[in-house]
């Protein structure tokens, strides 16, 4: 894996990583928010053999400079002018993208926004923040919801919401990889991840999925406790051009895991084309 950097249209340093040569078929992680490269390493050494492999961390959220933060710089359209921006500094025309958890949110936007950009859609385990339907939403789900709306309002409250996360922090849950907690392990990340998700879930993830037209493969699983399969079921229903797979052993996190069979079902349909 190597990592740079990359100025975005809007002055942002964005960090990525590639393996591989622009020259082979490319496959573009687009990660949940918050999260750190090193995450994608499984993913990375499943595909590095016989793809060009992107990823980047979003923006600003594990920032670690004074940087005053603003609402608007956690628009959609910016997570998704960054894509662009990432694929432009990799050399990058067309590819695969696998968009997972808010990343499939994402990936959703930029097919809208640049859709010759993408040959296919493999969105995994999304979330689509489909909250005012029940059936759409777990109690993990509506938690974390209230917990970040709440954050997002002052740094008054973002910081009670810290306290009481890390009061409450379970014990070592050896099933979830290393990393997951990250925009919660300091209340600056925690306040930005805040405002980034409730800007990002006041976009119409329906009306961006009815639009797409790429051929695409849905994952989801029955023990996904985070985002539940009838999410994406919903999400499904809505798209003229694709595929589901519900995987009634998976969990949140097979794509972050070694040898998975999340990341051989992605290996396989992107294999067809």
């Amino acid at each position: 894996m190597n990592v740079e950097t990359v100025l975005s249209d809007d002055g942002v340093r964005l960090k990525y990583a590639y393996c591989g040569s622009p020259r082979q078929p490319c496959v573009v992680l687009l990660m949940p928010f918050g999260l750190r490269l090193g995450l994608a390493d499984a993913f990375f050494r499943f595909y590095e053999s016989h793809y060009y492999v992107v990823t980047w961390e979003s923006r600003l959220i594990l920032d670690s400079s004074e940087r005053e933060i603003q609402p608007k710089d956690f628009a959609v359209h910016n997570h998704v002018r960054d894509l662009a921006s990432i694929l432009r500094a990799c050399h990058v025309s067309k590819a695969f993208l696998v968009g997972y958890c808010s990343g499939a949110g994402i990936a959703l936007a930029a097919a809208n926004r640049f859709p010759q950009l993408f040959s296919n859609l493999i969105l995994v385990h999304g979330e689509y923040t489909l909250l005012g339907d029940e059936s759409c939403t777990t109690q993990f789900a509506a938690e974390i919801d209230s917990l970040l709306s709440m954050a997002a309002r002052s740094d008054e409250q973002a910081q009670q919401i810290f306290e009481k996360v890390n009061s409450e922090r379970p014990l070592a849950n050896t099933n979830i990889p290393d990393g997951i907690d990250a925009p919660f392990t300091q209340m600056p990340y925690l306040r930005r991840h805040a405002i980034n998700y409730v800007a990002y879930k006041s976009k119409d993830f329906k009306k961006l999925a009815q639009c797409v037209s790429h051929r695409s493969l849905l994952l989801t699983g029955d023990r996904d406790v985070q985002a539940n399969a009838e999410s994406t079921r919903r999400i499904h229903g809505l798209m003229r051009n694709a595929d589901i797979d519900v995987d009634p052993n998976a969990d949140h996190y097979g794509i972050l895991r070694e040898d998975s069979r999340t990341l051989a079902t992605i290996w396989n349909y992107i294999g067809e084309y």
